[in-house]
């Protein structure tokens, strides 16, 4: 697959990359895709497993749910891999900034649709590790009203796909996912499984239905998140609104390491909250109901959740990296550090899956006067 993409073009940055809206050129009809582009480096040591052919994996082996994103390519050069993929809409949190706002119905309808796509992930014995509203994105065509989840990167597996042996609980050195959504345990640095999942689940509904989250303030340092985390039940964090959204906050946070979410229930005690939705519901853009976006959280917290120590959150980010005084390794660009993903963390034979399974991306050429120097 040969792409051009065009740096006018970039559509989202993050800390592991960038995606640029891509036109596919060796093809008859003339098609759009998203390339998400990620820095890498030549040391074999450093990046034995890349991120984005992980995320190409993890994306082959969960293919075929109305939630996983196509993936169409996969290539490196020498400075950067590539990632093709299918182009989406906005993200989900979009909804709230429309003239008419998120209605109760759609918000049930999101919150559905994003159990259904976590219960696939974990069927297939993945685990996201990154569930968050900007992670979940809109069908391009929004009469469609089906969404999408991104951004597999630090997906992970959370038992042996042969024998259902689950992993073991065990010490992190550094955090796994966002701060504003990870689940207490992982603040804690336990590593992460289903329930984690699910706590951040709860806390992107949450953040949709209050249009926030009390620890997410300005003016809330973000080495305090976790303390003040532990202070919000989930009654407290949605008073005022349907029972069923903080007690699947509560719920989300009593799961076991490796106990199994009840995705059939909570799907149920949703739906009861919008009666006549349907068992299959999509979200609406035509829907003048009720609107989410508030909360009442000047009546102040709640009591503490549990005996969780307060630690100090590391300001470092997940991403493996090449000591700066590595020889040949010259740091020349904004771009993010080179990032490789463990070796038990892989979905399977990852180089063999993306080359039976993908097309090879060819160096995607930009616009000839827009360009970044790099150095390696």
């Amino acid at each position: 697959m040969l792409v051009k993409m065009d740096c006018d073009d970039l559509i989202a940055s993050g800390g592991y990359g960038r995606v640029y809206a891509g036109r596919v050129l060796n093809e008859v009809v003339p098609r759009v895709v998203a390339v998400k582009k990620a820095r890498i480096t030549r040391l074999v040591a450093v990046m034995k497993n890349p991120m984005l052919r992980h995320e190409a994996c993890a994306m082959l082996a969960l293919r075929g749910h109305p939630s996983i994103p196509e993936v169409y390519a996969w290539g490196r050069s020498q400075i950067f891999e590539y990632l093709a993929m299918e182009m989406l809409g906005e993200t989900i949190d979009t909804a709230l900034q429309l003239e008419e706002g998120l209605t109760m119905r759609n918000l049930i309808a999101l919150t559905c649709q994003m159990l259904d796509a976590l219960a696939h992930v974990h069927s297939h014995h993945i685990i996201h590790c990154d569930i968050k509203p900007s992670n979940f994105l809109f069908d391009r065509n929004p009469a469609v009203g089906q969404i999408k989840l991104i951004d597999f990167g630090i997906a992970r597996v959370y038992r042996n796909p042969d024998t259902l042996a689950h992993v073991q609980a065990s010490k992190l050195s550094r955090h796994i996912g966002t701060r504003t959504y990870m689940s207490l345990h992982v603040h804690n640095k336990h590593n992460p499984s289903r329930r984690d999942d699910m706590e951040s689940l709860a806390y992107t509904v949450v953040d949709l239905l209050c249009n926030g989250l009390p620890w997410a303030h300005h003016d809330v340092h973000s080495r305090d998140v976790f303390a003040m985390k532990q202070t919000w039940d989930g009654p407290a964090i949605c008073a005022g609104h349907p029972p069923a959204f903080g007690d699947f906050v509560n719920y989300a946070r009593s799961l076991a390491f490796q106990e199994t979410p009840d995705y059939a229930t909570w799907r149920r005690e949703f739906l009861a909250v919008a009666p006549g939705i349907g068992d299959m519901p999509v979200y609406d853009e035509s829907d003048r109901g009720s609107t989410v976006g508030t909360h009442q959280w000047e009546n102040g917290s709640a009591a503490a959740v549990g005996p969780c120590p307060t630690v100090s959150v590391s300001q470092e980010s997940e991403r493996e990296y090449v000591p700066p005084r590595t020889p040949g390794w010259l740091p020349m660009s904004t771009w993010g550090d080179p990032s490789s993903v463990a070796d038990e963390d892989l979905i399977g034979d990852e180089r063999r899956i993306v080359r039976e399974q993908l097309e090879r991306i060819e160096e995607p050429p930009m616009n000839e006067q827009k360009f970044e120097r790099m150095v390696e």
